[in-house]
């Protein structure tokens, strides 16, 4: 039988991207990685719904459970993506921009280390309207808002109990 073939139907249905849905949100990190792909470098950030609700008037914000993805383009510079996956990761810590000007300083969030799993995040999922350009109509897309989370006792306890459980070193450690 054809190899591609095999490989479609042994493989589980997509149901489209896993994005966040227009909302307000608590969301833990589950992990954090980069992808090479065809369209170029992506950074990944795999986050499970803690809390939801939905932005006035809008439409039923992704569950709590679910897991969502936040993704951006890192080969086209012109679109800024590795800005925004930068602010990400630096409001996940509370960090300021020279706290991440090098790569070094970037690879715990990436490597077996996963600084920034099970730490939590807010984020606003908003729609934003792009304008018309070159004879194309604008199109709405997701805007991001993210704020630190300064974590309780108890909480910090749930994330480092679960990054045990991961087999992932302390966030002490995994964040030097």
């Amino acid at each position: 039988m054809n190899n591609a073939l095999t490989k479609i139907a042994t493989a589980q249905a997509a149901a489209g991207g896993r994005y966040p849905r227009f909302g307000r949100y608590l969301l833990e990190v589950e992990v954090i990685r980069t992808k090479e792909g065809f369209k170029g470098d992506s950074a990944i950030a795999e986050l499970k719904v803690r809390e939801s609700e939905p932005l006035a008037g809008g439409e039923t914000p992704s569950r709590p459970g679910e897991t969502v993805d936040y993704v951006e383009n890192l080969s086209d510079q012109k679109k800024g993506g590795g800005g925004r996956f930068k602010s990400f990761l630096m409001t996940l810590v509370g960090a300021d921009e020279y706290e991440f000007a090098n790569p070094a300083a970037l690879k715990k969030f990436f490597d077996e280390r996963q600084a920034g799993t099970h730490l939590l995040i807010r984020c606003e999922v908003f729609p934003k309207q792009l304008p018309v350009k070159e004879g194309h109509a604008g199109k709405v897309i997701s805007g991001y808002r993210w704020s630190h989370v300064e974590m309780n006792d108890e909480q910090l306890a749930q994330a480092e109990h679960a990054r045990k459980a991961s087999k992932l070193p302390a966030l002490t450690d995994a964040l030097a």
